[in-house]
C-alpha cells in the first residue's frame, strides 16, 4: 500500500470540521510535502512526526513522502493533525499493514511530542460529538480526559502515545468487534464504579447555594425577573451600593442548566484554545471583563476566530462594570449579539457563528463622582459633566436593557444584619427574601408555553401576541405608556417582555395591569438620570 487516509477534525470557530489527511509513497529522493493550506504550525509537524516516529521504534519511509489535507481550501491550524498525519504514513509504508483495515474510517487527532507522546489540543469536545453524530469511532489524547469525561462516548479511546497505537495494532485483529470491545473497555476504564454517568454527576454537583442579601430589596426583584426571563438589566447606584455583589449573585440563581447546555458550554471553553478549564463547564458561566478590555477580547477575533467574553458567557451572565468606561464602539458591538444570540465572525477565509444567549448585567454611577441623586451626599457634576458622562452609552444600546434599577445606599442598620450568622428561620425572613425555586418553576412554565422552548426575553412579536395572553386592558395601558414616553418599538416590546415574566413568576396565566405597572417601573433610564429619579 502507497496510499492511506486518515479522517481527522479541523477547528473552525466553535465546529469540528472534517479534514482527511491523506499520504502518499513514491519513488524519488527522500523529502516531506504537505499541501492543503497550512499554516506555519502545520507545516513544522514534518519535525515532530519524524521524531516521533523514530522515538516510537518506527522508521522513517525512505521516501518522498507528500501529505495532503482536504478539503484544498480549508485554512489548517495547529498541531492537531501530527497523529493522523504519522498514522497515514506508518500505513502507507506497510509498517501497521495488520492495522490497516481495523482503523479504516478512525478519526484521530493530537498533537505528537518528539519522543512519541501525545500533548492535548483544543477543540476535542466538538470533535467527539461530531464523531458521535456520524457513528464514527475516534481516538484523541488521553491528556484530553475532561472532554472525554463530559461527552462520554462509547466509541472514544484516548492514548498517551504513538507506541500504544503501534502496540495495539500488533495485538488486535482486524475486525469491527475488537475493535469495538476496546473503546467499550477505555471507557468503562474512565468511569468509577459508582459514576455511570459522569455528566450528571458534574450537573449535580454545579448547584450552588443561594446566601440571601440583605436590603436593595428592589434591585432583588430586578434579579428575580432577570432570572426567570433571561432578561438583561442595568443598575444605576452610588459606590458602594452593592452592584458587583448582586451582579455576580445572579449567576447563582439561574437554575442548573441542561446536558444540552452544558455541552454547548464545554464545547466553547474547548474551543477557547486554553483559556478555560472544561472542570467547571457544568456551572453557569460568569464573566466580568474589564472596561479596559480590547474589542477582540469581549467580542472575539484574532486570525483563528477564537471566542470572546460575549460567547464565553453563553448560557450564563456577561456582567459589565463601570459600563460608562466602556467605549462606546465596543458597546455598539454588543447590539446585534445580545439581539439574536449569535456573533458571526467573519474573515478572509473562514465565516462562523458564535452562540452568545447571555444576559447582560451592566452597573455603572448616575455621574462622574458617582453622588448624583444622593440626598446624603452632594454631587460636585455639572449638568453639561452629567450629560456628557450618560451620552457615552447609544440609545439602541439602552433599549436592549429591558431593566434599569436605580440603587439606594444600605443604611447602617441594615449593614450590621450582613454580619448575623444565626441559622434561625425567623432572623434570615426579611420582604426582599425570595426562592429559586419560584425561579426555577416561572422558566419551566415559559418553556413549556413559549415555542421551542424559549425564554420570554427571546420572544418576537408574533409569538408574544400568540402566546403571552396579555389582557386588553393591559394592552391599552401600554400604548399609553408607548405614546407618553416615545419609546421606540424595540423598547415597547421587552416591556411586554417583562411583565410575561412578572406575571410568570407570579403563577397567573395572563397579563395584568399589575404586571405591565411594574415593568414600566423598571423602564426609567431610557435618557439621561434625572435628580428625582
Amino acid at each position: 500500500m502507497t496510499v492511506a487516509s486518515i479522517p481527522s477534525r479541523a477547528l473552525l470557530g466553535i465546529d469540528a470540521v472534517e479534514v482527511m489527511v491523506e499520504a502518499h509513497l513514491s519513488a524519488g529522493l527522500p523529502g516531506f510535502t504537505l499541501v492543503g493550506l497550512p499554516e506555519t504550525a502545520v507545516k513544522e509537524s514534518r519535525e515532530r512526526v519524524r521524531s516521533a516516529i523514530i522515538n516510537s521504534a518506527l522508521e522513517f519511509p525512505d521516501q518522498r513522502v507528500t501529505v495532503n489535507l482536504a478539503p484544498a481550501d480549508l485554512p489548517k491550524a495547529g498541531g492537531r493533525y501530527d497523529l493522523a498525519i504519522a498514522v497515514a504514513t506508518l500505513v502507507a509504508s506497510e509498517q501497521i499493514e495488520g492495522f490497516a483495515e481495523a482503523i479504516r474510517g478512525i478519526e484521530m487527532l493530537g498533537e505528537l511530542a518528539l519522543d512519541g507522546g501525545l500533548r492535548p489540543v483544543p477543540g476535542v469536545v466538538q470533535a467527539l460529538l461530531a464523531a458521535r453524530k456520524d457513528g464514527r469511532a475516534i481516538i484523541v489524547p488521553a491528556a484530553n480526559r475532561e472532554a472525554l469525561e463530559i461527552v462520554d462516548y462509547s466509541l472514544a479511546l484516548g492514548l498517551d502515545s504513538l507506541t500504544e497505537l503501534t502496540v495495539l495494532s500488533i495485538n488486535l485483529k482486524a475486525d469491527g468487534a475488537t475493535i469495538l470491545a476496546v473503546f467499550n473497555a477505555a471507557r468503562a476504564a474512565r468511569q468509577k464504579p459508582q459514576q455511570r454517568d459522569p455528566l450528571k454527576k458534574r450537573i449535580d454537583d454545579a448547584c450552588v447555594q443561594f446566601n440571601p442579601i440583605r436590603g436593595q430589596a428592589r434591585a432583588l426583584r430586578a434579579l428575580e425577573i432577570a432570572a426567570a426571563g433571561g432578561h438583561n438589566l442595568l443598575m444605576l447606584g452610588p459606590p458602594g451600593s452593592g452592584k458587583t455583589l448582586l451582579a455576580t449573585t445572579l449567576s447563582k440563581l439561574l437554575p442548573p442548566m441542561t446536558r444540552d447546555e452544558v455541552l454547548e458550554v464545554a464545547s466553547i471553553r474547548s474551543a477557547a484554545r486554553g483559556q478555560l478549564a472544561l472542570g467547571s463547564a457544568a456551572l453557569r458561566p460568569l464573566r466580568a471583563p474589564h472596561h479596559s478590555a480590547t474589542m477582540p477580547s469581549l467580542v472575539g477575533g484574532g486570525a483563528d476566530a477564537v471566542p470572546g467574553d460575549i460567547t464565553l458567557a453563553h448560557r450564563g451572565v456577561l456582567f459589565l462594570d463601570e459600563l460608562t468606561e466602556f467605549p462606546r464602539s465596543i458597546l455598539d458591538q454588543l447590539r446585534q449579539p445580545l439581539e439574536e444570540g449569535v456573533l458571526w465572525m467573519s474573515r478572509a477565509r473562514l465565516r462562523c457563528a458564535f452562540p452568545c444567549r447571555v444576559t447582560l448585567v451592566a452597573a455603572t454611577n448616575p455621574c462622574p463622582c458617582g453622588w448624583h441623586g444622593d440626598p446624603s451626599n452632594r454631587c460636585r457634576c455639572s449638568e453639561l459633566q452629567r450629560q456628557r458622562y450618560w451620552n457615552r452609552l447609544s440609545g439602541p444600546f439602552l433599549d436592549r436593557l429591558d431593566l434599569q434599577c436605580r440603587l439606594e445606599p444600605v443604611p447602617a442598620g441594615q449593614l450590621r444584619r450582613c454580619f448575623k450568622t444565626t441559622d434561625d428561620p425567623t432572623e434570615n425572613q426579611s420582604e426582599e427574601s425570595f426562592s429559586p425555586e419560584a425561579i426555577q418553576a416561572a422558566r419551566i412554565k415559559m418553556c413549556q408555553r413559549n415555542p421551542g422552548g424559549q425564554l420570554n426575553s427571546q420572544l418576537s412579536a408574533l409569538e408574544l401576541g400568540r402566546y403571552g395572553q396579555i389582557e386588553e386592558r393591559a394592552f391599552q395601558c401600554w400604548e399609553q405608556v408607548v405614546s407618553k414616553r416615545q419609546l421606540s418599538m424595540r423598547s415597547s416590546l421587552r416591556l411586554l417582555r417583562v411583565a410575561r415574566t412578572i406575571a410568570d413568576l407570579d403563577a397567573v396565566p395572563t397579563v395584568g395591569e399589575q404586571h405591565l405597572a411594574e415593568a414600566i417601573c423598571f423602564r426609567s433610564y431610557d435618557h439621561a438620570p434625572r435628580a428625582n429619579s
